[in-house]
């Protein structure tokens, strides 16, 4: 049986994988279809048979995979920076407010910059206490003691 359209199906297959790409993560059904439509501009200079369309769709679906992915990736996700620790806290030293006491090895509760955060210390810390933070886990903050003398007024 010959197919009257097979450049059309090949484009239909394509938007397929298109719209599917969409629902599926990971960025690889993409590829497919930027396959799927190269394969239906081929069937559109060359009369290819079932089998030969099939063998240029697999060829075509790899190259563009293994070749284009990091590039692609790169263009429609972007560059992931590693940030580290103290990414959203620019430097230690900050002071904030306990909100919920900190009694070790249970984490409790301080207020920085306008929010809420996981804290955690190597002493208690009743709620309403100044602290200082010494670093930033994600999350997590670890506070210490203010020491006298270090405080700006």
């Amino acid at each position: 049986m010959e197919i009257a359209y097979p450049g059309l199906m090949w484009l239909t297959i394509g938007v397929a994988f298109f719209v599917l790409e969409m629902a599926v993560p990971g960025f690889i059904l993409f590829f497919f279809g930027v396959a799927a439509w190269l394969t239906a501009l081929g069937c559109y200079f060359f009369p290819l048979d079932v089998t030969m369309q099939l063998a240029v769709f697999l060829v075509l679906s790899l190259v563009c995979l293994f070749s284009l992915r990091g590039l692609m990736t790169k263009v429609f996700i972007g560059d992931k920076i590693d940030e580290g620790e103290d990414a959203i806290l620019a430097h230690g030293g900050e002071k904030c407010v306990v909100t919920s006491d900190i009694n070790p090895p249970s984490e409790g509760q301080v207020k920085f910059a306008g929010t809420f955060w996981r804290a955690e210390a190597s002493e208690a810390f009743a709620e309403g206490e100044v602290v200082e933070i010494v670093k930033q886990n994600n999350l997590l903050i670890t506070v210490k003691k203010i020491v006298l003398g270090t405080e700006t007024k």
